[in-house]
């Protein structure tokens, strides 16, 4: 089954993006588990009513057994989230319905976004830290629910075609938001390079590009290691965030970073999480500090975009190689 008629016609991007998610809330309860298990805390007990576009909330999920409300506030686009919006509907929500505990999830678009929203909400003075809680998550995070479907699984088409939309739509509001002009182009051509010559290089791997205000990645998809290799740049603070450091594409300063983790896919197999967590334990690991849940690797690099290219490519083929019993 394809979802391509979600994302058509005219319905904005949150609200397409909303209808899938909320599909997936409603008719998936092992989908429901998996997105409270990301922000580590498990799902409500008792039946779950999913509801849209309550009181001007995207999602809503009532636990009416449990006393448990999770409001659930969606965004593809950058910037698209409006100062003190969760704390709007948190504080609508404790006078509605002061005797339930409130959960607020925002999911955004990239995982560096939206930080400062939950912070504004946590911090008022109004907010119920003794029995409420606020998360960030980002549309990738959930995406990697795919990489949990059985091949037999019946919705696989549907929900990874619909995770592939919403990524879709994520690129073209970044390409709206940070147009690859100039500076951005020369960035976007080394990064894209680097993500061709691994691709072709290791096409047993599920590689993905991802672009940001501030970087651009390749990332690998449906492993039990998720891997990054970033060409990460210092951006200008005002729209349309030129990088600051890229003249052309023979004068470039960047940071060059790999970085992995064990995927949602790779915690269910016990063994290896038990593996893992011992290696965590260690605190860094081929030449990577660990940092939270991810084995970092940074790396300024001064020079023309060949230099880039080789040295990113180098850094990415390392970490593959190292890690190929994962992949």
């Amino acid at each position: 089954m394809n979802p391509y008629f979600f994302f058509v016609g005219k319905l904005s991007r949150e609200e397409s993006a909303s209808a899938f998610l909320a599909t997936l809330l409603e008719d998936r309860p092992d989908f429901r588990k998996y997105l409270f298990k990301i922000v580590a805390i498990p799902e409500p007990q008792g039946p779950c009513q999913v509801r849209i576009e309550q009181k001007d909330v995207d999602i809503r999920l009532d636990y009416p057994t449990t006393k448990v409300v999770t409001l659930i506030e969606n965004k593809v686009r950058p910037g698209a989230l409006q100062v003190n919006q969760l704390l709007r509907y948190y504080l609508q929500e404790c006078t509605t319905n002061a005797d339930s505990q409130i959960l607020s999830i925002l999911i955004a678009p990239t995982e560096g976004g939206g930080a400062s929203e939950v912070k504004r909400l946590t911090t008022h003075k109004e907010f119920r830290r003794s029995t409420d809680a606020a998360y960030k998550l980002s549309w990738r995070e959930l995406a990697q629910f795919c990489d949990l479907l059985a091949d037999e699984d019946k919705d696989a088409e549907f929900i990874q075609g619909g995770f592939d939309c919403v990524s879709k739509m994520i690129q073209d509001a970044a390409q709206e938001k940070y147009p690859l002009t100039d500076r951005r182009k020369v960035a976007y051509d080394v990064a894209q390079t680097v993500f061709g010559l691994l691709s072709r290089e290791f096409p047993q791997v599920g590689l993905r590009f991802w672009r940001a205000k501030d970087c651009f990645e390749t990332y690998s998809i449906k492993t039990d290691v998720t891997i990054y290799v970033d060409l990460a740049f210092r951006v200008e603070s005002k729209p349309p965030y030129t990088p600051m450091d890229i003249l052309d594409r023979e004068h470039i300063v960047a940071t060059l970073r790999t970085q992995f983790a064990l995927s949602a896919k790779g915690k269910r197999n016990k063994p290896l999480k038990t593996a893992w967590d011992e290696k965590c334990k260690g605190g860094s690991w081929l030449g990577h500090k660990l940092t939270g849940k991810w084995f970092k690797r940074e790396v300024e690099v001064c020079g023309d975009a060949a230099i880039l290219e080789d040295k990113l490519a180098e850094m990415g083929r390392s970490v593959i190689r190292s890690l190929s019993e994962y992949l």
